[in-house]
């Protein structure tokens, strides 16, 4: 009795604390695009652990000048959620889990509402689970699903399983997606070589040669003709610009 007490009063704490979470985690299809049968998996057992990544692009341009090469972002890679699912029916006199994990599979191909649109592809799906404001707006392709099938009943019917799962997130564009096209709201840099000029990065990069004024503000650059190669320029997004020209 003395140790219910203690485990009690344990757990009222931890709740209190916010350091145990009662609440399920669950993969949710989210969108327009759903699938036909499930849009929605609640973990048998909360993960131990999921893992977010995030990385971007930067090429090198090789100069005398510079060890190394002059860094040049060229974009922001989707962030990916990594995390293992376990899934345990043994204790049931019929246990299965192949229904959850089916559906999940299922997941990874394109839904027949895209089909009929002529644009295949498979819904989108975020990870729900406690307080974490990164996951909130996150949501994304399950880019990989792999199945480990551990315990089975006398006939062969799985009945405990690990899921190792990826998420690549999905982000709604803005503005356009070719170079020609210039994205509305978002920031890059522009790393300069020989013959470029404020007016020239401008037009490449916001399509208009007056918003080099704009350039020029946001980087503090008050002799916009001394502007030696490897420079490195942080880009404003259009709307930025256009309400500085």
């Amino acid at each position: 009795m003395v140790m219910d007490a203690v485990g009690s009063a344990a757990s009222a704490v931890g709740e209190a604390l916010g350091l145990i979470k009662p609440d399920k985690a669950k993969l949710v299809c989210t969108g327009d695009n759903m699938p036909s049968g499930e849009t929605e998996i609640e973990c048998m057992f909360n993960p131990t652990e999921y893992r977010l990544t995030q990385t971007l692009n930067v090429t090198r341009n090789n100069t005398p000048a510079t060890d190394g090469g002059t860094p040049e972002f060229s974009g922001t890679n989707a962030m990916t959620l990594t995390t293992q699912l376990f899934f345990d029916d043994f204790s049931s006199l019929e246990g299965d889990v192949t229904p959850k994990i089916t559906t999940l599979l299922g997941w990874t191909r394109p839904t027949q509402s895209s089909r009929d649109k002529k644009k295949p592809c498979p819904p989108l799906v975020s990870f729900k689970w406690g307080g974490n404001p990164q996951l909130d707006d996150f949501s994304g392709y399950l880019k990989s699903v792999v199945v480990n099938y551990t315990i089975f009943r006398k006939d062969g019917t799985p009945v405990q399983a690990k899921v190792d799962v990826i998420i690549e997130g999905q982000q709604e564009q803005i503005g356009g997606q070719n170079p020609t096209s210039h994205s509305i709201n978002s920031r890059r840099v522009h790393t300069m070589i020989d013959g470029d000029t404020l007016q020239s990065v401008a037009y490449k990069e916001l399509g208009k040669p007056a918003y080099w004024r704009a350039i020029a503000e946001l980087n503090g650059i008050d002799d916009p003709l001394r502007l030696p190669a490897g420079t490195v320029l942080l880009i404003p997004t259009v709307a930025d610009a256009a309400r500085n020209a």
